[in-house]
């Protein structure tokens, strides 16, 4: 057992309760965080709100309520580990597994063909990695790296 805190980037993990404020404590049980649960962190910078998700969620977390809560890392056979988009290189090769946020957003990722299984290759990033160049079903497509972040990949290569 350790504190969501002290967790990895880009690691799954059990979620086992959450030890601080009663209060914070009902809120996650409203959002669907409970005991069990499988959580993703996706990002953890310093001086910036840790990112998980679970359940296809995606939820900024303080660093105060992320040190209350309980998790043991899981390991994963055959669970798919998936990445943002915007985190790949340059010729890195991946496949489409979600897509996250509001419903306008998936829309507009889903008319693109950014579908479910879809093959897509970094082309380009520019130099301060927005915006980013990929190949998606024979054309060339450029994201901005805030809609990048939306897609949830897994790497082929």
């Amino acid at each position: 057992m350790e504190k969501l805190s002290d967790g990895v980037a880009r690691k799954t993990y059990e979620f086992l309760g959450y030890q601080g404020n009663t209060r914070y404590d009902t809120h996650l049980k409203n959002l669907g965080l409970v005991k069990g649960t499988t959580l993703y962190i996706v990002t953890k910078e310093k001086n910036q709100p840790l990112i998980i998700m679970f359940k296809g969620v995606r939820l900024g977390l303080d660093v105060d309520v992320a040190r209350d809560m309980v998790v043991r890392e899981k390991e994963l056979d055959n669970q798919v580990s998936m990445v943002s988009l915007s985190q790949l290189a340059v010729g890195q090769v991946s496949r489409v597994v979600k897509l996250l946020g509001t419903r306008e957003v998936k829309r507009r990722l889903l008319d693109m063909g950014l579908t479910k299984g879809t093959p897509i290759v970094i082309k380009q990033v520019a130099p301060l990695g927005d915006p980013i160049e990929i190949r998606v079903r024979n054309y060339d497509l450029t994201l901005r790296k805030q809609e990048a972040e939306h897609i949830m990949v897994e790497g082929v290569d």
